[in-house]
């Protein structure tokens, strides 16, 4: 089998799970329909969507034998975690991320006239259960798939940023069932879409470079994590806080290009 062709494979078992874990979710919520509300802030609800959030390593698992036909998941996962953690990087991504978000909560602050406060919610007890649930969800379980399998296979064909987008994108069009059951409609929804996808490409692209530079799968995890969790600790209009974050990821991520091409270049004049 071409690695195109498990490229293909891969992605359409990973939406098709992914999409029939989240409709099991719509069926649990319309057979509770009077107590709905209560449901989705139950940990029920919370363990049903890491299910959800599984799927593209269950995509793996099913399709491991097919991917590769003379490794284990156990050698797979020895190989994804084996190279030496850069701990600079990590704190290096980890404090640009959190100035990005508190940037954009103050901004989103700023521009609404309301007090930074009221937007950002921090207690001991919510950061560990937000710590815990973000931990066992999207990040944790998305990343087996997206970065240890489609992102090697995508950088046989491409360069490492073309690489990236194009997981990326590939990852923003997973979320789609998220984009209609956000309670968005019309111009919002739009706007909502909009700075979704191109936020997520960002990202996606910081951790496309930040994975090849450290090639250790807790590199994605831990990046993927950062904003998902991060978000957890805003109350306020997800949307306007959204477009934001996007608007400040989106230098920075070039900024991460140009970082990337530099050393490129440093390492073709060495030889390496």
């Amino acid at each position: 089998m071409t690695d195109r062709k498990k490229s293909v494979i891969y992605i359409i078992c990973a939406y098709l799970f992914f999409w029939i874990a989240f409709s099991l979710i719509g069926v649990v919520m319309m057979l509770v329909v009077e107590d709905a509300l209560a449901f989705q802030d139950s940990t029920l609800m919370q363990l049903m969507v890491a299910f959800a959030a599984w799927t593209p390593t269950f995509a793996l698992f099913v399709l491991f034998k097919k991917l590769y036909p003379s490794s284990s998941i156990k050698e797979f996962y020895k190989n994804a975690f084996r190279e030496r953690l850069n701990l600079k990087l990590l704190l290096c991504i980890t404090m640009i991320q959190l100035v990005m978000f508190f940037g954009a909560v103050g901004i989103t602050a700023f521009s609404q006239e309301v007090s930074f406060n009221n937007l950002i919610h921090i207690t001991l007890p919510t950061l560990i259960s937000s710590f815990i649930f973000t931990a066992i969800q999207g990040s944790t379980g998305e990343q087996s798939g997206w970065r240890g399998f489609l992102q090697p296979h995508m950088e046989k064909r491409f360069s490492v940023v073309k690489a990236s987008i194009i997981v990326g994108i590939i990852w923003g069009f997973w979320h789609t069932p998220l984009w209609f059951t956000s309670g968005y409609m019309g111009l919002n929804l739009i706007q909502f879409i909009i700075a979704y996808m191109i936020g997520i490409t960002c990202v996606a692209v910081i951790i496309g470079i930040c994975y090849n530079h450290c090639k250790n799968l807790f590199v994605p995890i831990w990046i993927h994590f950062m904003f998902n969790f991060t978000l957890t600790m805003y109350t306020g209009e997800l949307l306007v806080a959204l477009t934001w974050l996007t608007v400040l990821y989106v230098p920075v991520t070039v900024g991460y290009i140009i970082w990337y091409q530099r050393r490129f270049i440093i390492r073709l004049a060495n030889g390496d």
